[in-house]
């Protein structure tokens, strides 16, 4: 051994435990974020434990149930549609039983032709069948995956009157006159309140 390389080994060890320091002291920093972080992200982390005993209780559920022109489903019956000329058809969903519901509306469409991915959709409540008509408020969606949630709360024993547009784009290709698309429109609802 020279005097050279003994002299070296103490700031070698320096230098050494001055990277390890910093990079404890890095490590530390970016724990410290992440456990920030995930207490910032709210109540999601909360583990709850409790038992109650409520002696006497009587439980009741309410009934639930959505029937379209008066019965459990209908059909709208065919639509002649051509770029220039969009259409609307009113119908009436009933809430006929004792709780109120939230309704939501999807369509599935249940044909495979091109004409489909030009066809557009809206549904809209209305006061009456006769205020049905094309160009009401709303936005146009694609009528494949076409979907209204939450579109409004039906009260227990209520009707409620709603309008289907069908639009097709102006973009539409004359290659696909004549050409029909098949549709399924869900209304779903869902119990409000308790």
């Amino acid at each position: 051994m020279n005097a050279s390389t003994t002299g070296c080994r103490p700031r070698r060890r320096a230098r050494v435990r001055s990277r390890l320091s910093a990079l404890v002291l890095t490590t530390l920093v970016l724990g410290g974020g992440t456990v920030l972080g995930l207490s910032a992200a709210g109540g999601t982390y909360a583990l709850l434990s409790d038992r109650a005993t409520v002696p006497g209780a009587t439980i009741t559920a309410g009934r639930a149930d959505l029937q379209v022109n008066g019965a459990a489903s209908a059909g709208l019956g065919t639509w002649d549609l051509t770029p220039a000329t969009p259409r609307a058809k009113s119908f009436t969903v009933s809430n006929t039983d004792d709780v109120p519901l939230q309704v939501s509306a999807r369509a599935i469409v249940t044909s495979a032709t091109a004409i489909a991915a030009n066809t557009r959709a809206r549904l809209t409540p209305v006061p009456s069948g006769s205020a049905c008509t094309t160009g009401l408020s709303g936005a146009l969606g694609a009528l494949s995956g076409y979907a209204v949630a939450p579109l409004e709360t039906i009260a227990a024993g209520a009707t409620r009157t709603y309008c289907l547009e069908l639009v097709l784009l102006p973009s539409t290709p004359v290659g696909q006159s004549g050409q029909g698309v098949s549709f399924t429109l869900t209304l779903d609802g869902t119990q409000v309140g308790g």
